[in-house]
């Protein structure tokens, strides 16, 4: 077992040859054919597949979450909020759920997602202004006045 680490480093780059041919082997044991068994041919393969995977990463992603805000901004539709408006306040109050998240809430969990939509509108109301316009009856104490 140690003489085979021997027999490679002896060699002028023995190590770093078979090391990248097997790296290559583990790339492509998924492969077909002579891409799989052929060191050049799985080289090519490997090359391009790795070049398409890093060019089309970005379009990926902004497709996705391209998906996942006309989701909410749908599902925010239906229960009559704002999109920015329902994000912005979530933060606010500290609800620190991201936008695949209330996706699948808005899909899988329709009325948990609907209380949410109605904590935003209460929210809203508390913190907009609605709340500086009204009068607050006498002998009632508001976050406000403390």
């Amino acid at each position: 077992m140690f003489l085979t680490f021997l027999n490679f480093a002896s060699r002028q780059g023995g190590a770093d040859i078979q090391w990248k041919r097997h790296m290559y082997k583990r790339i492509a044991w998924s492969y077909y054919g002579r891409k799989r068994n052929c060191f050049r041919l799985s080289i090519r393969t490997i090359e391009r597949a790795l070049r398409y995977s890093t060019n089309s990463g970005k379009p990926k992603r902004e497709y996705y979450n391209n998906i996942v805000k006309i989701r909410l901004e749908a599902a925010c539709w239906e229960h009559g909020v704002l999109y920015d408006e329902f994000l912005k306040t979530l933060d606010e109050s500290s609800i620190q759920l991201n936008r695949t998240t209330l996706q699948h809430l808005a899909i899988y969990e329709p009325r948990t997602f609907q209380s949410l939509c109605d904590f935003t509108v209460k929210r809203q109301g508390e913190l907009g202004l609605k709340a500086a316009t009204t009068t607050t009856p006498s002998g009632v104490l508001t976050r406000g006045m403390l």
